[in-house]
């Protein structure tokens, strides 16, 4: 099950980054035509994720008992406009994102059947590549604490190491449509598909 969300999961995001190629191409056009008369400072994005809140839909796997479905909300805030690369066709930042993720995993396993609800709360630093005024990928890293509540914990094949203290990590694409992000993820818990609004 593990292998088939990756795989579905690396196909959306192989499927967007192709998208966001094409896009890339046209605005790197655009940015040389520019860059003659402007110096050759690199384009800034449309909107950014500054003071933006994303809804994403989750398919969790962070259990191989089980597979699990939730929802994320995130905030992301930049810290640095203007990152480490300096180029005529990439436009990087840095942000913060806290988040608050739920997840419900469910069970069925030799006449025993149970569900686990996990809520999370982490924060982590996103890295914003801008390929176009619309077109952008980020990896995100950082740390949170999940907790959660089990309907009947007594049978085989409970997962072992849920909650407590745990690591985010993830790598995702932004797409700018209008008033909205569309964005992907795949991490290490998880595969999210969802959209993002600024403030």
């Amino acid at each position: 099950m593990v292998s088939r969300v990756c795989i579905a999961g690396l196909s959306v995001l192989g499927g967007l980054l192709v998208a966001g190629n094409v896009c890339a191409a046209e605005g790197e056009a655009k940015i040389d035509v520019t860059s003659a008369s402007a110096g050759g400072s690199s384009l800034p994005p449309g909107r950014g994720m500054h003071n933006s809140v994303s809804l994403l839909a989750n398919l969790g796997y962070a259990y191989s008992a089980g597979t699990g479905f939730g929802l994320s909300g995130r905030y992301q805030f930049t810290i640095v406009p203007e990152g480490v690369i300096h180029s005529p066709s990439i436009h990087d930042d840095f942000g913060i994102e806290p988040a608050v993720d739920f997840f419900h995993y469910s069970w069925d396993f030799a006449g025993y059947s149970w569900t686990y609800n996990e809520f999370g709360l982490s924060a982590s630093v996103v890295w914003n590549l801008w390929f176009s005024k619309e077109f952008a990928a980020y990896p995100r890293l950082g740390l949170g604490f999940a907790f959660g509540s089990w309907s009947d914990n007594v049978g085989i094949g409970n997962p072992g190491g849920y909650g407590g203290l745990v690591f985010v990590g993830g790598a995702g694409v932004l797409y700018q449509l209008g008033s909205l992000t569309l964005r992907a993820e795949l991490s290490n818990a998880s595969l999210g598909l969802g959209v993002a609004i600024n403030l």
